[in-house]
């Protein structure tokens, strides 16, 4: 035995015969499996796979494509042992190949891979008419869109938006892309108090008719800054004047620092405010010509007033025998308005007011309509409707109060 495990020759004839061994094995092992494969006891399962989805092989950068639907419905039958193993681990594809299709609608197949060619497999839709359409980019301004607006607290209203980027590059089929008719960014302001400081909203696109498009958009949400304001209105004030000047005293003119205030409420009641008129000055003490800081009473209903309080200077005159002289009908003066405007009076109608001239006897004898002016400056005013303080002016000796402290004019 030791020569035998001495000699070249033994050793090649065990190797051999051992490589012939471990060949046989394996052999043996595939084809007892092939076997087990080809067994058919005669049962056949069937299963149906929903929400496949459906990959579109087609070139990306110069087409795109539309009617490919995103999940078909899989059908499949067949022996068990095959169909479980697909069924569990869903190893394969569907797909839609394109490659091949140039610009416009064709009716193309849904094809699959990686199944069994031991399984029947049914597609539904197994065929579908698909477009395919030259890819174009075109730049669009962003608007925005307030979800929710009903339900913004009471007495607070949305500003302007501001967007950032205000312009957003959409992409797709040239026919989609020139349907385009509005590009929104949806942002929801429900309970807002406060500006919504640079909200991420997502951008919208829709057609003509309300549908959104299937389009790429770049990017795909934008910065919003909503203000949230309280309602607000521009009103002239009217500064009335109590108590009687002092003997031998007359008021010439009473000017406010300001000829308007802005108040703050609700809509509904700012509309019926014209002006604020309760600012009153008690010109009992007053002898010399005085600035006093006269309160501003909220009118009902209105929450705020830009100014508390408004300075008041109150010009008075020595008058030792102190008369009064009526000057009817004077007509009132319009300056500042610009030559594509016109003005109309709504108060007071005629575009005339009375006036009381106040002074010494002598002085009021030689007074004469066309000493005294009366006018309002509508410099920088918008059409529309307004209400603008009325000024006074004649001799210096002479002061003067007039039926109608301010005028309603429509300007067009």
């Amino acid at each position: 035995m030791d020569n035998w495990l001495k000699s070249p020759w033994f050793i090649r004839v065990i190797s051999l015969l051992m490589a012939v061994l471990l060949w046989t094995t394996v052999n043996l092992d595939d084809s007892n499996q092939s076997d087990a494969l080809l067994i058919n006891d005669g049962s056949e399962d069937v299963e149906v796979l929903n929400n496949v989805p459906v990959e579109v092989r087609y070139d990306e950068k110069s087409y795109t494509v539309s009617g490919v639907p995103q999940n078909v419905s899989v059908t499949l039958q067949g022996p068990n042992s095959v169909l479980a193993p697909v069924v569990r681990q869903k190893n394969f594809e569907l797909y839609v190949d394109l490659e091949e299709l140039g610009p416009g609608t064709h009716r193309v197949n849904i094809q699959h891979s990686g199944i069994s060619n031991r399984l029947a497999v049914q597609l539904e839709p197994k065929t579908i008419n698909v477009t395919i359409a030259e890819r174009v980019k075109e730049e669009y301004p962003v608007s925005v869109d307030f979800t929710n607006e009903q339900e913004l607290l009471e007495n607070y209203n949305v500003g302007e938006p501001k967007v950032n980027p205000s312009e957003v590059t959409i992409t797709g089929g040239e026919d989609l892309v020139d349907s385009v008719a509005l590009v929104q960014a949806i942002v929801d302001v429900s309970g807002a108090t406060e500006t919504i400081e640079n909200v991420e909203a997502p951008v919208k696109v829709y057609d003509s008719e309300g549908n959104e498009l299937n389009v790429l958009v770049e990017p795909t949400t934008v910065q919003v800054k909503v203000p949230i304001e309280t309602p607000s209105k521009t009103v002239p004030i009217e500064v009335k004047t109590t108590g009687e000047a002092p003997e031998g005293y007359a008021v010439k003119t009473v000017k406010p620092e300001v000829q308007e205030v802005t108040v703050f409420g609700p809509d509904q009641v700012l509309e019926k405010i014209e002006k604020i008129g309760n600012i009153t000055v008690d010109v009992s003490d007053i002898t010399e010509t005085t600035t006093v800081e006269a309160e501003i009473h909220l009118p009902e209903g209105v929450k705020s007033v830009d100014k508390e309080t408004v300075e008041v200077t109150v010009e008075m005159m020595k008058v030792e025998n102190k008369e009064e002289a009526a000057l009817k009908e004077i007509d009132i003066e319009v300056t500042n308005l610009p030559e594509n405007q016109s003005i109309d009076f709504l108060n007071p109608e005629g575009q005339q007011i009375d006036i009381t001239a106040i002074g010494e006897k002598e002085a009021l004898a030689d007074l004469t309509a066309e000493d005294i002016t009366a006018s309002i400056d509508v410099e920088g005013l918008e059409p529309g409707e307004h209400q603008v303080p009325i000024s006074l002016s004649g001799p210096d000796n002479i002061a003067l109060k007039s039926s109608s402290e301010s005028a309603t004019i429509r300007i067009g």
